[in-house]
């Protein structure tokens, strides 16, 4: 692990997590018009000039006002952005949620389950987070299993912008 400023990078032999930047608007945005990557997750920004704005009031804004934010994953043998993975504090449950996003040819690897496992870590270890949350939706049974394989269980249904999802944590509400 190294840092810039207060956010880590992490890296494996197969791939490089690091904070999002300003730079990653396009590349994040074309993950986000892949439909497959947004079968079960809200609709995106449309533009890479709203993505960029997202990266803004996103995680670039939750580096500085928690420390700790979503993380771009690189694949260190094209050096592509590949997708996302990290931690985000959601003020609306009061704790912070791991999240995840892959481009679907990176599906199928254990990709989510590694970076997540690597971010969960590091915001129990090191952020001095007491609990972490994942919310899915019901039918996304790959990211549920991803949870649960990070040692989440299932604990209510949530209504999570405007959609009805699972919500899983480490430890009991």
């Amino acid at each position: 692990m190294t840092t810039h400023g207060a956010m880590p990078t992490f890296e494996t032999d197969t791939f490089i997590l690091r904070p999002l930047t300003l730079d990653d608007a396009a590349a994040l945005n074309a993950v986000n018009q892949n439909p497959l990557v947004m079968k079960y997750i809200k609709e995106p920004e449309s533009t890479v000039e709203e993505t960029r704005e997202y990266l803004r009031n996103g995680p670039l804004a939750d580096y500085e006002t928690y420390g700790y934010g979503r993380h771009a994953c690189i694949d260190k043998a094209s050096g592509k952005l590949i997708g996302f993975s990290g931690i985000k504090y959601l003020p609306e449950f009061g704790h912070a949620d791991v999240g995840y996003r892959f481009l679907p040819e990176y599906w199928g690897k254990g990709l989510a389950t590694q970076t997540a496992s690597i971010t969960l870590q590091y915001g129990l270890e090191q952020c001095g987070l007491t609990n972490m949350l994942g919310i899915a939706i019901p039918e996304n049974h790959a990211s549920i299993r991803v949870l649960e394989k990070l040692g989440m269980r299932f604990r209510q249904y949530v209504d999570y912008f405007d959609t009805k999802c699972s919500l899983l944590s480490l430890q009991p509400l």
